[in-house]
């Protein structure tokens, strides 16, 4: 407990403040991107995933501390270029699989040396915003020790990462669901999830930010690195992407967007799929280096879209059986959650009215 007390105080102290200051600095880029459609999705993919953003760089707990701030700043750097990434395709390549394959290209691209060939499609002018995110990444990426060690996995896992989010943009349209089918069907190391929780669980960038975070520890090996992305894929990221699409499901159903959870048979096969991901996400990580952070990440994803859980959604009939099934890992960072969420209740200008 008392360990977990630390970690949470080291996050929320000092990881946080540096993970918004870059997250403003961004923010200031993208307002400056020319063409209004592009400008207005980067925008709006800021402001709708700073959580993300902020979350993400829990895994700079691993690093020390003349390592933390590179390692924040390639974080943050990632998960915008993930959400922008994302949003791009979701928005503008719709049902091309071949351009959300495209823009998909950036997530390899990122993990790539500095003085790797770019070249990319930002769909428009966009006054380089793409090409400087995925610049950052490498930059900050290879000045971390263990950078050429978890280099091949992260690309890896990239790949499968853009060509992820591309099929399932696609799949809203019904004759592109036999193709994310198929393409889920021929992953690797999946044995015993259905094609939606592997297609989920390929939505997903926890693996490479795990493995980007390891490049701050110089003690990272290649077997480590090995097993941090086995450990995240499919279990931890199938894990995250079902609890996301869980709290999104009702609105899924009015806007048409892709639902992962839409495809259990109700709320019971629901709940079981999702507490199985999460009992066997629990249980992949506890064999890891820096386990205890890696848990804590883990029991962080869960309490987190639990906390979110609407009143009367399919979430609040499900999310509690996840929570329940991490304990007592769980415990505490459940509870700092709540307490979080009720400050910023007590400080919104709606709680003071």
């Amino acid at each position: 407990m008392l360990r977990t007390l630390r970690t949470l105080a080291l996050y929320e102290g000092s990881i946080v403040p540096q993970a918004r200051a870059e997250i403003r600095r961004w923010s200031t880029v993208a307002e400056t991107i020319p063409d209004p459609v592009l400008r207005a999705h980067a925008t709006a993919a800021i402001a709708a995933d700073t959580d993300n953003a902020e979350a993400v760089t829990a895994f700079a707990a691993f690093a020390s501390r003349s390592r933390r701030r590179t390692t924040i700043e390639l974080l943050v750097a990632h998960q915008l270029l993930a959400d922008y990434v994302d949003v791009l395709g979701e928005r503008v390549c719709c049902d091309r699989l071949a351009d959300g394959l495209r823009i998909g290209s950036a997530l390899p691209a990122a993990v790539a040396r500095p003085g790797d060939p770019l070249d990319l499609d930002p769909l428009g002018d966009d006054g380089g915003y793409l090409a400087a995110l995925v610049s950052a990444c490498r930059d900050r990426l290879w000045r971390l020790p263990a950078a050429a060690t978890v280099a091949g996995r992260a690309q890896a896992a990239a790949v499968r990462w853009g060509e992820g989010l591309a099929h399932s943009h696609t799949a809203a349209h019904g004759e592109a669901l036999a193709q994310v089918e198929a393409w889920s069907a021929e992953q690797d190391g999946c044995a015993g999830y259905a094609w939606w929780e592997i297609a989920a669980g390929s939505n997903s960038n926890l693996a490479i930010a795990a493995l980007l975070a390891a490049a701050a520890d110089p003690a990272t090996t290649a077997r480590d690195a090995a097993r941090i992305e086995a450990a995240y894929w499919p279990h931890v990221c199938a894990m995250s992407t079902l609890l996301d699409s869980l709290v999104d499901c009702e609105r899924d159903a009015v806007s048409g967007d892709f639902s992962f959870v839409s495809h259990y048979a109700g709320a019971d096969a629901a709940r079981a799929g999702i507490v199985a991901a999460a009992s066997r996400s629990l249980g992949a990580v506890s064999t890891l280096r820096h386990s205890h952070t890696h848990a804590m990440i883990v029991c962080g994803v869960a309490a987190y879209y639990a906390a979110a859980a609407e009143r009367g959604s399919l979430a609040a009939q499900v999310a509690p059986s996840v929570v329940e099934a991490l304990r007592p890992a769980v415990t505490p960072i459940a509870a700092a959650l709540r307490a979080q969420r009720r400050l910023a209740g007590r400080s919104s200008p709606a709680a003071r009215a």
